[in-house]
């Protein structure tokens, strides 16, 4: 195949040098540029393969690995302590757990004995802790969850319980507790201890994505830190492949459920990672029937008795309770059996009620003698009683920002929408598509076609009367911008992106928003300044560039060879930051600035001299590597914070990013169209007039390209329009990021990485179930 492929191009070589000694200087130069073209962003792709190569190859690939360990170790830890505050889980609720009673799993021998037979590998106990006996499985309380995560010899648990009983609770807690014991250890031991992960599994189709490679992708998308090339390649799932990694895994029930008996089938056949399971005993049960996960030891969480619910009530107030509170209290003690007693037999109604009652009086409607039958109808008035609590008015503070029936319809809705697409996350960058696509399409679309009207009008008005030349029209230009503009407006609604940046399409390694501004900006400079030189033909050689540079671009964005920013110190500032970015980016700009700098270079050289055509081709070229190396640069570069960015952060990081893209392109980009615009007059123009419309020409071409640039790469503009959608239809306000913090801080939305869930699955359920028709916003 090799050798085949040589043949070609050396017979393809020799028919077009003899095309070529016949041609004129026109035609050499636009099958030149063209060639260039397309050979040149090849060659630039495999010296950057080679560069990544040669980079790892000098790494010490078994210490960064131990290095990415513990840093992962730290950036958990970051990551879910500060839930242990939000959620008030120290000094937790006592709840127990018992061995199942339910067949899910088999015997206890065979979670803590040897295992012959099974098929699956023992695991020695943490070091620091001690072998599990089968007497230590049969019940406890959550202290001892933690050592049975760490002394299972089948390394494989599974925790049950019913909506509410604590499961989410207990995972973040023995998380912790694993990631204590683990910083505890010396180096050298510390390495044979793999780093817990807690992750949901909602997201995972076990049909399409083996669990290693899901778990990597999670894995490196929600610690994008480990994309430093200082860690080596696929850090991630060298994390998996050598143990390094154990497993709590979140969220079984909510996965789909068509799903989840192939879920249990391939985390039966993953064998070799310590793995932690939490899951609704309803769900769970029904998933096993095919097959269940061998080894396993089956906990259950436990009712909580209602004098271990009065207790932990009682440790909340003062010493001498208010007499509400104590009537609750005796009420609990006194009468296990009554339906009060019943319904606060899980953690989540324990804590409603708690947090629902700012007023004591109020208890006593919970203590209305027949007011309740059912634990069930008890459980749905502390369900209501959430957002009334939370949007109250508090003393000392200003008046809440939303009406409590303004933020009740809004939340509803969300609720309903989550509830519609079977999901418990609501992450801010997939909620466009809640609402028809073509709305912002079309927004985006008209925002171009205005910007460049503008922008044209402006250069012509203003240059008019500069020497001799032709101005663009606003209505071409207008058309060129609407063109640009539904272009990033379809790319945008491709876009998956949890973080900041230039990303791909769903399931690729292609950045359409790098590849489109790339083709543009290519297609449009070489055309600008190969136009007059060679007439019709500076249209194809124009194409070919921008074919070339967006599609080079587009990969290439994807693929920055050198460490990121998170590798810098603290006080490298503005200047090393740019360097790294810059560093970071230059496979991407030199995708673009050498077709482009061949483009227009050649061309000029054959018809003005070498002179002329180096000078152009290295001015255009040299400019074009400097704006697209810093935008790509800017977008990929790691980020500094060695943890996920909850919501709020991930959207102002988004925002803020992209709006330095869009300056920087803005910047770089527009000098270049000056340049080309000044070089272009000063062969007949004095250089004082030259000059003047180059700067012209940079300050609005640069302009209008900032702003293109940056909504290309954002994705709050496509939320935020979406939010505009929301606030005509009357489910939501402009500002629906303000809405979801403000609803975070009340204790209504609580953080799971960079995404909000409810504070609990039956908050969601009740709301959406009970979700009012939509009216006029305020």
């Amino acid at each position: 195949m090799g050798l085949s492929i040589l043949v070609l191009l050396l017979i393809g070589a020799a028919v077009l040098a003899v095309v070529l000694s016949h041609a004129d200087a026109g035609v050499v130069g636009v099958v030149v540029s063209v060639a260039t073209a397309l050979v040149t962003p090849l060659i630039t792709a495999i010296a950057v393969q080679l560069w990544r190569r040669r980079s790892w190859a000098e790494l010490d690939l078994a210490a960064a690995l131990a290095v990415a360990g513990d840093d992962l170790a730290e950036a958990v830890r970051r990551q879910w302590e500060p839930a242990v505050l939000e959620r008030r889980l120290r000094g937790p609720i006592p709840v127990r757990w018992a061995w199942s009673t339910r067949p899910v799993t088999g015997r206890v021998d065979e979670a803590v004995g040897p295992g012959d037979g099974l098929g699956i590998d023992r695991l020695e106990p943490l070091p620091g802790t001690a072998r599990l006996t089968a007497e230590a499985v049969q019940a406890g309380g959550l202290p001892e969850l933690f050592a049975v995560y760490a002394g299972l010899s089948s390394g494989r648990t599974v925790v049950l319980g019913d909506p509410g009983s604590g499961k989410s609770a207990a995972a973040i807690l023995i998380l912790l507790e694993a990631l204590q014991h683990r910083r505890r250890l010396d180096a050298g031991t510390r390495q044979q201890v793999p780093v817990p992960v807690l992750l949901t599994l909602h997201t995972w189709n076990p049909h399409r994505d083996s669990l290693r490679d899901w778990l990597a992708r999670r894995i490196s998308g929600d610690f994008r830190f480990l994309r430093d090339a200082k860690y080596g390649p696929d850090v991630a799932a060298r994390l998996i492949r050598d143990n390094r990694i154990a497993l709590f895994l979140d969220g079984f029930d909510e996965m789909v459920p068509q799903y989840r008996a192939a879920a249990l089938e391939a985390l039966d056949d993953q064998v070799d990672l310590r793995l932690m399971l939490f899951s609704r005993s309803e769900q769970y049960s029904e998933a096993v029937r095919g097959r269940h996960l061998r080894g396993a030891a089956a906990l259950e969480l436990r009712p909580v008795p209602a004098v271990e619910a009065a207790r932990y009530l009682a440790r909340w107030q003062v010493a001498d309770p208010p007499p509400p509170w104590r009537r609750l209290i005796e009420q609990l003690e006194t009468t296990p059996d009554g339906p009060l007693a019943r319904a606060l037999a899980s953690p989540l109604t324990v804590t409603l009620v708690r947090d629902t009652f700012p007023e004591p009086a109020e208890l006593d409607e919970l203590l209305v003698p027949g007011r309740f039958s059912t634990p069930a109808e008890v459980e749905d008035h502390l369900l209501d009683r959430v957002l009334p609590a939370a949007y109250r008015q508090r003393p000392g503070q200003p008046p809440a920002r939303y009406d409590l029936s303004y933020a009740r319809r809004w939340l509803a809705h969300l609720a309903t929408e989550m509830a519609r697409r079977d999901v418990k996350e609501l992450a801010w960058w997939r909620m466009h598509q809640w609402a028809p696509a073509w709305p912002r399409v079309v927004v985006t679309t008209l925002l171009g076609g205005a910007g460049a009207a503008v922008t044209a009008a402006v250069i012509a008005w203003l240059t008019e009367d500069f020497g001799e030349r032709d101005t663009i029209d606003p209505g071409p230009a207008a058309v060129v911008g609407l063109l640009l503009g539904a272009a990033i407006g379809l790319a945008q609604e491709r876009r998956e992106s949890p973080v900041s940046g230039l990303t791909g399409f769903r399931g690729s390694r292609f950045s359409p928003a790098m590849g489109l501004v790339s083709a543009l900006a290519a297609g449009i400079a070489t055309v600008l300044t190969v136009g007059p030189m060679l007439g019709p033909s500076g249209l194809a050689v124009g194409v070919v560039a921008a074919v070339a540079a967006g599609t080079m671009t587009g990969f290439m964005a994807r693929t920055g060879t050198q460490r990121g920013t998170e590798a810098l110190p603290p006080q490298a500032g503005i200047t090393g930051t740019l360097g790294a970015g810059l560093t970071r980016g230059l496979p991407a700009g030199f995708a673009t600035g050498v077709p482009v700098g061949l483009a227009t270079g050649v061309p000029a050289g054959l018809v003005f001299g070498t002179s002329a055509g180096l000078t152009t081709g290295l001015v255009i070229g040299l400019t074009f590597v400097l704006a697209f190396g810093l935008v790509d640069g800017f977008a990929t570069v790691a980020t500094r914070v060695a943890a996920p960015l909850d919501p709020a952060s991930g959207w102002r990081q988004d925002r803020r990013r992209s709006l330095a893209v869009g300056g920087v392109f803005g910047a770089t980009v527009g000098l270049a169209a000056g340049i080309t615009d000044a070089m272009a007059m000063i062969r007949h123009d004095p250089f004082v007039v030259a000059a003047v419309v180059g700067l012209v020409t940079a300050v609005a071409v640069g302009g209008a390209l900032a702003v293109a640039a940056a909504l290309a790469v954002s994705t709050t503009w496509r939320t935020a329009v979406f939010f505009l959608q929301l606030r005509a239809r009357g489910n939501g306000p402009v500002q629906g990021m303000a809405f979801l913090a403000d609803a975070h801080r009340r204790g209504v939305l609580r953080v799971v990485g960079s995404a909000y869930q409810f504070r609990h699955a039956r908050l969601q359920d009740r709301l959406a179930r009970d979700a009012p028709g939509a009216g006029p916003n305020p």
